[in-house]
């Protein structure tokens, strides 16, 4: 399984995910910071995923294409392709954040704060009170829906990894796909 995710070679090559790696927390943390502010202007936490999730990942796509996976001089229909695979890759990624985003902090948030034991933590102390942490994990409400969103985001990686390698950025479907459309 590994080995397929990964195109068989036994040994990533280091610079690709060191960058998809540094991109990739870059791309999360503009996820995190348009999510959280956007609750300044709405309650909904749908729009806020939706929103964060568009930014990050026009973000993500330019970010993928020209540094981590160096997928260049494609030309614009290529490139156009490759942002529409790219997108429809993400749709079950941002599918799945709304999934996880209203199940878990929409819907049940009262339920997931009781299984999580998160009523019972006194958020008037330790981190909790820093300027920076408490309007975004001040109450129990609001770390769980941190929470979620970290767990949504862990496995939006995973899975926009072996996407962007293995079908949007495919270095070999790439090429074969430039000399078939020369012939």
């Amino acid at each position: 399984m590994i080995e397929y995710i990964f195109g068989g070679d036994r040994v990533i090559k280091r610079r690709e995910l060191l960058w998809y790696s540094v991109f990739g927390t870059t791309a999360t943390f503009i996820y995190f910071f348009i999510r959280f502010m956007s609750k300044n202007w709405t309650d909904n936490v749908l729009i806020t995923v939706m929103l964060a999730q568009s930014v990050a990942i026009v973000f993500s796509f330019f970010a993928n294409k020209f540094f981590v996976f160096k997928n260049t001089g494609l030309g614009f229909a290529r490139s156009l392709k490759q942002f529409i695979e790219f997108i429809a890759g993400r749709f079950f990624v941002i599918m799945l954040d709304l999934g996880i985003a209203y199940f878990f902090v929409e819907r049940y948030s009262r339920v997931m704060i009781s299984l999580l034991h998160l009523q019972r933590i006194n958020y008037q102390q330790l981190l909790f009170r820093h300027p920076l942490i408490g309007p975004y994990m001040g109450n129990a409400y609001l770390l769980n829906e941190f929470i979620f969103t970290v767990l949504s985001q862990v496995l939006a990686t995973i899975i926009n990894y072996v996407v962007s390698k293995r079908i949007v950025f495919n270095a070999k479907k790439s090429y074969e796909g430039e000399l078939v459309s020369s012939s």
